[in-house]
């Protein structure tokens, strides 16, 4: 009779780490696909729109090339996107491809991952600290990068939850 909750209670934490890997990998993907949305909606529409969850190395790149304006006037949308995304798709591949090793339960990944995004969530707070001390932002500006750093919050807890669950305890027999 002992054994049956022991085997109910070892199910319940493999359940819970699979289900947390898939939610990070779910995240993971959910973030690349920001980011190309990032990317693309900055080239073809002239506006920068920040979709909350997309990686901020990627919106620096496409800044770069946005500021160096590099087609010649008249020029479709793509010529100075081109470039950009040429540097952001690899970005996205490798997110991608951690989203995967995640999902799998892979823990060097999610560690990895956990990592990426801790930088990146760093500087966006670094982003949102210097908006607030120096460029004078209006209000509405703000609120939507503190919502982004809250959004970026939530991912890195996921993550760290699903790489502190893919960690099997040691059992002393």
């Amino acid at each position: 009779m002992s054994s049956l909750p022991t085997e109910n209670v070892g199910q319940q934490v493999s359940d819970s780490g699979e289900t947390r890997a898939m939610a990070a990998g779910i995240w993971l993907c959910f973030v690349a696909v920001a980011t190309i949305l990032n990317s693309l909606m900055l080239f073809k529409y002239s506006r920068f729109i920040d979709l909350l969850i997309g990686l901020s190395f990627t919106q620096f790149i496409d800044a770069i090339f946005v500021g160096m304006q590099l087609e010649p006037p008249g020029a479709p949308w793509w010529y100075t996107a081109l470039p950009a995304l040429v540097l952001d798709i690899p970005i996205v591949f490798v997110l991608l491809l951690l989203a995967a090793k995640v999902a799998r339960r892979s823990r060097r990944a999610t560690q990895v991952s956990f990592w990426l995004y801790a930088i990146d969530t760093l500087v966006i707070t670094l982003s949102f600290a210097a908006s607030i001390s120096m460029f004078h932002l209006p209000i509405r500006a703000l609120g939507w990068q503190g919502l982004t750093l809250i959004v970026h919050a939530i991912g890195l807890l996921i993550l760290f939850r699903t790489w502190r669950a893919s960690v099997i305890p040691q059992t002393i027999a």
